[in-house]
């Protein structure tokens, strides 16, 4: 049973959770911080804002999701990779030709600010590695950006506006990094996760 329905109330939504405002404005649907929203049920306000009832159907989606996820505890030594993110790992490689690949991720120290973030497919995890499992999906996370991290959650997101993988990280004040690897253009750089030309890494952009 979904914890969120249509006829829910924004403004009762947002009490309840807080981080679905970042949910809904990024599907176009602005009145989060809008007195009306205590009166307004979410699928009927968004599509009187001109929003597709499919991609209302999908915004309400992404909120059951987080709702579903709010309760759980990512360990501060550790990261979490969400299942809607691990099922487009795997479409990705597939697609690669890499299935069964884990997904390396990457993140580079950025002179204090959020880490540059990368992503590439690789079959066999180095020394030192991190090792973790979700889903039946691998991550391989080296030593250095393990450190940047810790407690973060990979996530896969898709929108009217762009899709791809986002990274909500508690150790910085931004806090995610954005559509990152198979996003509509998104790779910052050639090849890499879910892009066209293969090889290299692919870098989320912010």
């Amino acid at each position: 049973m979904n914890t969120i329905s249509n006829d829910m109330l924004i403004g009762d939504i947002l009490r309840k959770f807080p981080e679905a405002a970042e949910v809904m404005e990024s599907y176009g649907l602005h009145c989060t911080s809008c007195s009306v929203n205590t009166m307004e049920p979410v699928k009927a306000g968004a599509m009187a804002h001109g929003i597709p009832e499919e991609t209302v159907n999908e915004m309400l989606m992404e909120l059951n999701q987080l709702a579903e996820n709010s309760g759980r505890k990512i360990p501060a030594d550790g990261v979490y990779l969400t299942e809607k993110a691990a099922r487009k790992i795997e479409e990705f490689a597939a697609n690669e030709n890499k299935k069964g690949f884990a997904l390396r991720v990457t993140a580079e120290d950025n002179e204090g600010n959020e880490p540059a973030y990368m992503m590439d497919f690789e079959e066999k995890s180095k020394e030192g590695d991190k090792v973790f499992e979700f889903h039946g999906v691998s991550l391989y996370i080296d030593e250095a950006s393990m450190k940047n991290l810790m407690g973060a959650e990979v996530d896969f997101v898709e929108t009217p506006f762009a899709s791809g993988f986002k990274i909500d990280n508690p150790n910085f004040k931004k806090k995610h990094g954005g559509c990152g690897c198979g996003g509509n253009g998104s790779c910052s750089t050639g090849g890499g996760c879910g892009s066209e030309g293969g090889g290299g890494g692919c870098g989320c952009a912010h």
